[in-house]
């Protein structure tokens, strides 16, 4: 089932609303959105498109990582070479902005594997190349929507020294490990296989790169006049719910606890970046509804019970029923929505590259 969640802000928020706890049961938006938002430009898009080759190293990466899975691969110290793709690199770090350090922007000793994206853009990349106890200065900048009000669209300066190098060495592939970490029976036909998983990954994500890129010129298009206060309200609480889930599945505390601990900030202080977030997914939300009006998007009740049956299927529910009546099904509408509309806005652009 295609989702194109990744493209809108927090919609990611739609899945984790399976919670047994309804909220809303009327269609969302309900009402003249030309009050709030005016749409700009969503047809004839321009954006641009590229597949990334199948490289040696990519299919040998994802091979690794197959067998690391089961339990293959021996961490070995690398002693004689700098840090490559794939590497767990022990990193000492200091971050500044404007000459000042920042808040959350440095450590003694921090573990990190090269290409895993946990650091903003540039950070990861920054390392290839370095050599155990050599330091490098990284200049980057933070995404305009990080979450934090302090830090996001800033440039910034990182200090990184690396501690230590260290890969996984992994044993020489043979068929025998091949019908252990897949369906297959040879290696040759194993990396056959892996050839064609790495080729359809880089589709998918120049297929998400391109929707990202559409999606945003589109949101930047669109004027905001004021917001609907119970919108805001709701996706407040929203954010709140995700907030918290993560906080405690990833760190055992609420997230009113984890504001505190790592900010030294309570929820009130924290309410403006809180609420700067929920702004700009209710301006999705409401982009996404205005295009659906403009273009007579709708989703029809076969529509809807179809989708629900599949997702009750999905998420261990015994019928569609059962499903609609444990979630929010204006945000579930949504969701939909969001598909349909992204469809329609993706068929309708224009690629400018080859």
């Amino acid at each position: 089932m295609k989702k194109k969640i990744a493209v809108i802000a927090f919609i990611v928020m739609v899945l984790t609303l399976i919670s047994g706890c309804k909220s809303k049961s009327e269609r969302p938006f309900d009402y003249d959105l030309s009050k709030y938002i005016t749409l700009g430009d969503y047809i004839g898009i321009e954006y641009t498109y590229s597949v990334e080759d199948v490289t040696d190293e990519a299919v040998n990466s994802y091979i690794n990582s197959a067998m690391a899975e089961k339990g293959y691969g021996e961490e070995t110290e690398v002693t004689d070479r700098a840090v490559q793709n794939g590497d767990e690199v022990n990193i000492a770090f200091v971050g500044r902005m404007n000459g000042e350090e920042f808040e959350g922007g440095s450590s003694e000793s921090y573990d990190l594997i090269i290409g895993s994206n946990s650091f903003i853009e540039g950070f990861e990349d920054g390392l290839i190349g370095v050599n155990k106890g050599e330091t490098k200065v990284l200049n980057l900048k933070f995404p305009e929507n990080y979450g934090n009000e302090e830090l996001n669209g800033k440039d910034v300066e990182f200090t990184v020294t690396v501690n230590s190098i260290s890969t996984l060495v992994y044993p020489e592939l043979t068929d025998d490990i091949v019908k252990e970490i897949s369906d297959c029976e040879t290696v040759d036909e194993y990396i056959t296989y892996a050839n064609d998983q790495v080729k359809l990954n880089n589709e998918q994500q120049a297929n998400d790169k391109k929707e990202t890129e559409i999606w945003k010129k589109i949101v930047d298009n669109v004027t905001v006049s004021s917001y609907p206060e119970d919108e805001l309200e709701h996706f407040k609480e929203l954010v709140l719910e995700s907030y918290d889930n993560s906080a405690q599945s990833q760190y055992g505390m609420t997230y009113e606890e984890f504001a505190k601990t790592y900010y030294g900030k309570t929820l009130e202080e924290m309410d403006d970046e809180i609420m700067q977030q929920v702004k700009s997914t209710v301006k999705e939300y409401m982009t996404i509804v205005a295009i659906a009006r403009d273009q007579d998007i709708e989703i029809s009740d076969q529509e809807y019970q179809s989708q629900a049956a599949t997702y009750a299927t999905s998420y261990g529910y015994s019928n569609a029923q059962e499903f609609l009546d444990a979630v929010d099904e204006s945000q579930f509408y949504l969701s939909l929505l969001v598909n349909k509309v992204m469809d329609f806005v993706v068929e309708n652009a224009v690629q400018v590259n080859a």
